[in-house]
């Protein structure tokens, strides 16, 4: 349902009247017979659905949508008893034995308040009823002291588990970047039941290494491989150099300075258009040697993100007229920057004086930045991926 409909609230306030043994309840204009073992349950797709006030107080809401902290904590859980399955029995049984202990001591005091409330006469003087109280001190305080380190042991085997964490952490954010897709196209859509599988085969996977970081950089490589290949297989091709960039973007946010995501996208482009006589001006004092067609482009570059502009130095002619006339620009960036201009910051000075090559620098760049993340003998289809959109220009 979208809602809650009107026409359930007597239902849902449980407005029964009684006829003879049997009850009855009105819905709409019709008189209901009502059965005790009647549940309603309201199911909706939207994930923020509205509830009116009215309706809030005689519904219970019970949110089934994955969310990045709860599917976290499932992966976490996953990894631990794959990798470590002796640390999670322990933390199971410490929880446990620490209930135990925690019912134990509530029993303890509820016999105490009973010995104290059902005994007759000065209670100084009651010589079973000290010792009994007695006991119970010591028993209560050993199960304290036992809580104390309970509670210890639990921070130590928590750390143990947090080791686990980063992976946990990017295979959450693999999931909500797959997610995304379906906004694109309502097509692709990925259950998380499949997702787990991808995982718990990562998990599988028998590299030796040599200390725990090691181990859960390289569960996370090939993890990141084998949600790379699934997805890429069940998407067209046109979408699958879309999802390169996406997926890198989602991974690797702090390869995106402030601005740069937006120019790329242009979503800037109003921006720009209200600075049209700032922009005017910029484009007259852009250099001869960028075409015409390209100034907005420059100009808009220049508007939207000063240092880098000021960091490539449009003015050097011999530097950047051999890049500009390069049949295959995106491969030779002038050497003399390539320090201190990043990948991404390449691919947009190709998106401004080259838009013909924009495509191969797109998969050039997602080549360099996640390529190097898998292993070696898993490379080949990302390099597919390069060529097929280099040679199809």
């Amino acid at each position: 349902m979208d809602g809650v409909e009107p026409v359930l609230y007597p239902l849902l306030r449980r407005d029964l009247v009684a006829q003879g043994p049997r009850y009855v309840v009105q819905i709409g204009d019709k008189i209901i017979d009502y059965n005790e073992e009647f549940r309603l349950f309201l199911s909706t797709r939207n994930p923020n659905p509205f509830i009116p006030p009215d309706a809030a107080s005689i519904v219970t809401e019970v949110n089934f949508t994955t969310t990045r902290s709860g599917l976290q904590g499932q992966l976490l859980a996953l990894t631990i008893q794959h990798e470590k399955p002796d640390l999670e029995e322990q933390k199971t049984k410490l929880l446990q034995q620490e209930e135990d202990k925690k019912i134990q001591l509530a029993k303890l005091e509820e016999s105490l308040l009973e010995t104290l409330a059902t005994s007759q006469g000065n209670i100084l003087e009651n010589k079973d009823l000290i010792e009994s109280l007695n006991q119970t001190k010591a028993s209560s305080a050993l199960i304290q002291e036992s809580l104390k380190e309970s509670y210890k042991l639990q921070i130590s085997l928590d750390k143990e588990r947090d080791a686990y964490l980063p992976l946990a952490e990017n295979a959450s954010k693999m999931y909500f970047i797959i997610s995304d897709l379906s906004k694109i196209n309502n097509m692709y859509r990925f259950s998380l039941a499949a997702f787990l599988r991808l995982f718990q085969r990562a998990l599988q996977n028998k590299q030796d290494s040599e200390n725990t970081e090691q181990r859960i950089q390289s569960l996370i490589n090939s993890l990141k491989h084998m949600v790379y290949e699934y997805i890429c297989r069940c998407l067209f091709k046109a979408d699958q150099l879309m999802f390169a960039l996406h997926f890198v973007r989602g991974m690797h946010p702090e390869l995106f300075q402030d601005n740069e995501w937006e120019t790329f996208t242009g979503v800037v482009v109003g921006d720009m258009l209200r600075k049209a006589d700032s922009q005017q001006r910029i484009r007259d004092q852009l250099p001869s040697w960028i075409d015409q067609e390209r100034s907005w482009a420059v100009a808009t570059l220049k508007i939207a993100l000063p240092s880098l502009f000021q960091t490539l130095c449009f003015e050097d002619v011999a530097l950047w007229r051999t890049y500009y006339h390069n049949s295959m620009c995106e491969q030779e960036f002038p050497s003399v920057l390539t320090k201190k201009v990043s990948l991404f910051q390449q691919v947009l000075v190709v998106q401004a004086l080259r838009p013909d090559r924009l495509q191969s620098a797109m998969a050039l760049f997602a080549c360099k930045t996640l390529g190097n993340t898998i292993p070696s003998t898993a490379i080949l289809p990302w390099i597919s991926l390069f060529r097929y959109y280099t040679f199809s220009l």
